[in-house]
């Protein structure tokens, strides 16, 4: 088994590696960045962003090596102020990322929850298990105060995968922009609760 530790902000641009690494691929993260290039000079910028908020919150669980992490937010959802780099996205990114944000506003949970943000695991150690050793950490602390976890994903793979470690699907959606000059289509997502045991 892997050690599992709290990540310290010094890992911060390994972590951001490891996930736009294991996000390469991911529906969601290339309706983002849909160009290799873009995806390739930029996309690391989203994990940057993600990953200082959860550092800063005490909420990012890592291996020692940091191959693999699980961003998690604490009830409440608190989003603490960070000091974030610039960025120059274009309009129509701005407007997936703001369709995005909507939609998962729209279907949180109204039960105080943990939501796992983003878990990430680098492809090149995948399927080893680490996924559900980095999950099982906060588990332990939701289950232990009776509170369920939430997330949010982009493909049945996904869904299998977390139903395997008691997840069930509560919501589904279509990703849309309502901007005039970017109506594209985005992934169907898949919101989905544990509840606390």
């Amino acid at each position: 088994m892997a050690a599992i530790r709290v990540a310290s902000p010094d890992a911060l641009y390994q972590l951001a590696t490891t996930g736009w690494r294991a996000f390469s691929s991911d529906p969601v993260m290339r309706w983002f960045f849909p160009d290799d290039d873009d995806y390739n000079a930029n996309g690391q910028v989203v994990f940057r962003r993600v990953l200082r908020r959860g550092l800063a919150l005490n909420t990012v669980w890592t291996t020692d090596d940091a191959v693999a992490f699980a961003r998690w937010t604490p009830p409440g959802r608190p989003e603490p102020e960070v000091d974030d780099e610039p960025r120059t996205d274009p309009a129509w990114r701005v407007s997936r990322f703001l369709a995005f944000r909507a939609n998962s506003e729209a279907n949180t949970p109204p039960e105080p929850h943990w939501y796992l943000n983003m878990i990430a695991t680098h492809p090149d150690w995948q399927r080893r298990g680490l996924g559900a050793e980095l999950m099982t950490q906060v588990f332990d602390i939701a289950g232990a105060a009776g509170l369920g976890c939430y997330l949010e994903t982009e493909s049945e793979e996904n869904v299998a995968y977390y139903r395997r470690h008691g997840f069930e699907v509560r919501t589904e959606w279509d990703l849309a922009t309502d901007d005039e000059h970017d109506r594209s289509q985005g992934p169907h997502q898949w919101g989905m609760w544990r509840s606390p045991r």
